[in-house]
């Protein structure tokens, strides 16, 4: 049910992490360019476990409807 918005979340996620890494190893970069792209990394970090939790709250729904 969640499971497309998951992966496109885990994606943004994922390219958030890169863009951070990449900015604080080469030390190119602006305190509050890094600061916004960690404080969206952790918005949607907080947005997938909300969704997979939702998406686990279904999933057991479905479990006992099969009963």
């Amino acid at each position: 049910m969640y499971e497309n918005r998951i992966k496109h979340l885990e994606h943004v996620h994922e390219m958030l992490d890169k863009k951070i890494d990449v900015m604080e190893r080469t030390g190119v970069f602006e305190d509050n360019n890094i600061h916004d792209l960690k404080k969206q990394r952790l918005q949607v970090r907080d947005q997938l476990a909300e969704l997979r939790r939702k998406q686990h709250e279904h999933d057991q729904e479905v479990d006992q409807g099969d009963d």
